[in-house]
């Protein structure tokens, strides 16, 4: 026991009294034992916290120790009264204020009631002055430390001018006077005489202001009866009673009667005033929480509402029984849509590759049609040039026949003896002369109606060869037409069948990359016949120049002709140009879409690149990098090759877990999108629960 007291007062601990009682525990035996086992010890600074901590010990009922009960709910004492602070005396204002309020009001009456109303007059005055000189010290007391600690931390940012340091002192000046204040009031309330002011023990004045009141305090009254109560209700009520009983003992009952319930009415209107403010607060409090309640109920229903819908899509979708299928579903569904992709892909690129071999042959029909227009123009201009040499050619039958004729008569007149014999002579050798030549001239015109002839042949062949294959290129026409109709079919019932979600097990596929540049192919192996066929009309033009001396009419017709068709060509390859560049810039573009609809869709972003083997063998890499990687190293390399796909190993499939997933999806299942859907899951559980 002497260790413990030494304890008690080497800590500095204090062990309040006992209220209502002398000890805490008995033996309960005839002889009884009583002894203060239990109590309560708190330090002086926990008493400066709660002054009012009053130990009081309960009933015991099932233990032979009395419960103890530290309360600390502050005492009732009223109403403060007014008091003047002795701080207000150092205020340069106060005397002159004072001379003015006691000569302001003058009052009639004996000289105690005038000394009364004017001191009551002057404290009213006190009480507003005070308030609008002073305020509340505790609250100006932080305010002025706000503004100091931040001028404290802009000094240590980057320093104080003069302007903000004569501030701080300022400041500092005005929070020393408050203190001053503070201390003054302080040494008043506890009454100190021998405290110099500036000595600043306003803790110690603290403790002997709550060690008065604790002592000037009533914590237990005994009234009538010999009943001891510790209620403060109880004790005010007692203490009324008798100070009411002592001073109106001349007065009626029924007064005192009145009296005492008109002071109970105000103590009871006063207590339903507190009850009415604490119901408002829990009225307040309960409509808060209800409003959370609501909104909580709210969100119950919304989750419960959007687990039923699951639960309904659930059972909707066939083949699931659980919520373990719905991953395996959606991987399944996955498969469809992309195998559907790479379906409407291939019918597209093999449409585009239709709609090129069409506009081919439409070029190739409208070429031959122009070739047959051209021959035909030909063969009118020859069946003309041959009129005209046989219009000729019996011309000079006649001339001859002519000469003849004349040379029948000449030898008639000869024989009869009329003319000149040697002007006769010339004659004739004139006329045989000019009649050989005519021969000579009319041997030149069968040869050249010989060949023209042959010639003449030659166009009709060409032309009837030109006619057979416009006929083909007709009939091939017709049969694109038929298939691109077909192709079209099956490209509208793909998007059918992908817009409504249409799933088979058994046609479900891994990714297969088209090669989407077939189109483009197309289009330069036609610009090349073009060229080829331009080259060949040029030659032909070489030939026909050749011709311009031996039929000059039929060699500018035709010269205009190959020019017409030359510059109709030139037109089709720079339209073919034109269309092939429109072709690469709608590539690019449904490339690119197509890219940001993967990674929306799938959650991956792609980037391919074509490289070639040493063998020559081209092989395509694709780059995939899901949108929910916490790194840029967290990418997957693929390389694809005749129809295979095989994962390429770096850094990040090199880690335990992924190779682990490779392992299992790739090598043993062989199911890349099953390994690129179970991955994008775990990256985004990562990213949303991290």
């Amino acid at each position: 026991m002497r260790l413990f007291n030494k304890f008690l007062q080497d800590t500095n601990l204090r062990d309040p009294n006992l209220l209502n009682a002398e000890f805490t525990w008995s033996n309960l035996r005839e002889e009884a034992v009583c002894c203060k086992l239990d109590r309560f010890f708190y330090s002086s600074d926990w008493e400066e916290l709660f002054p009012n901590a009053r130990q009081k010990a309960l009933a015991r009922v099932t233990s032979d120790h009395c419960p103890v009960e530290l309360d600390t709910t502050k005492l009732k004492w009223g109403p403060c009264p007014f008091r003047f602070d002795n701080s207000w005396l150092n205020h340069p204002d106060l005397k002159e204020k004072f001379k003015e309020w006691w000569k302001h009001e003058e009052f009639q009456g004996w000289e105690g009631f005038k000394l009364m109303k004017k001191l009551k007059f002057i404290k009213e005055k006190v009480k507003h002055w005070s308030k609008e000189e002073f305020g509340d010290l505790g609250k100006t007391k932080e305010e002025l430390e706000a503004k100091v600690k931040g001028l404290d931390l802009e000094e240590g940012r980057g320093g104080l001018d003069d302007t903000k340091r004569r501030e701080r002192e300022t400041l500092l000046l005005q929070f020393e006077g408050l203190v001053f204040k503070e201390e003054v009031s302080w040494r008043q309330r506890a009454k100190v005489q021998w405290a110099r002011e500036g000595d600043g023990n306003t803790r110690l004045f603290h403790k002997i202001v709550n060690g008065r009141r604790k002592r000037n305090s009533i914590e237990k009254l005994e009234l009538e009866g010999g009943v001891i109560t510790e209620d403060q209700e109880a004790i005010e009520q007692e203490l009324v009673n008798f100070f009411t009983k002592l001073y109106s003992s001349n007065m009626e009952e029924a007064e005192v009667r009145a009296a005492r319930k008109l002071k109970s009415s105000h103590e009871d209107v006063n207590l339903l005033k507190e009850k009415l403010l604490e119901e408002k607060g829990r009225r307040e409090r309960a409509e808060s929480e209800l409003s959370k309640l609501q909104e909580f109920h709210t969100s119950m229903k919304k989750l419960e509402d959007e687990l039923t819908s699951w639960k309904l899509m659930t059972k909707d979708i066939p083949g699931i029984s659980c919520c373990d299928d719905i991953p395996v579903k959606f991987g399944a569904l996955q498969k469809e849509v992309i195998d559907s992709t790479k379906k409407e892909g291939e019918a597209t690129a093999r449409l585009k590759q239709l709609e090129v071999a069409l506009d081919a042959a439409l070029i190739g029909k409208q070429n031959a049609e122009t070739e047959a227009e051209l021959m035909r123009e030909k063969l009118e201009v020859t069946k003309s040039g041959v009129n005209r040499i046989e219009l000729m050619l019996s011309r000079v039958t006649e001339e001859r026949d002519k000469l003849r004729n004349d040379i029948n008569e000449f030898k008639r007149a000869k024989s009869d003896g009329v003319g000149d014999e040697a002007t006769s002579r010339s004659l004739l050798q004139e006329l045989e002369s000019s009649l050989a030549k005519k021969e000579g001239y009319i041997k030149e015109l069968d040869c050249a109606l010989f060949e023209q002839k042959q010639v003449n042949s030659s166009q009709h062949e060409e032309i009837k060869s030109l006619n057979d294959r416009l006929k083909t290129e007709a009939r091939k026409v017709k049969s694109l037409e038929r298939e691109g109709d077909q192709l079209r079919s099956e490209i509208s019932l793909l998007e059918s069948k992908l817009g409504h979600g249409d799933f088979s097990a058994a046609n479900t596929k891994v990714l297969r990359m088209v090669n989407t540049l077939t189109v483009d192919n197309e289009a330069k192996q036609t610009i090349e016949a073009l060229r080829t066929e331009l080259q060949k009309t040029k030659e032909k033009l070489q030939a026909v120049e050749e011709l311009k001396s031996q039929s000059g009419e039929a060699g500018r017709l035709v010269d205009s002709d190959i020019s017409g068709k030359i510059v109709q060509l030139k037109e089709q390859i720079a339209t073919l140009e034109k269309r092939e560049e429109r072709y690469k810039t709608v590539f690019a573009d449904r490339i690119s879409v197509f890219r940001r609809a993967c990674c929306e869709l799938f959650g991956y972003k792609i980037v391919m690149d074509e490289h070639q083997r040493p063998n020559g063998i081209p092989v395509t890499c694709f780059t995939l990098q899901s949108i929910y990687a916490q790194s840029d190293d967290e990418k997957l390399e693929f390389e694809y090759e005749s129809g295979t796909t095989n994962i390429l190993a770096n850094d990040y499939t090199s880690q335990r877990e992924i190779s682990q997933q490779v392992e299992i999806f790739i090598r043993k299942l062989n199911s890349i999108p099953a390994f690129t859907a179970n991955l994008t899951v775990e990256s985004f559980n990562r990213r949303t629960l991290s």
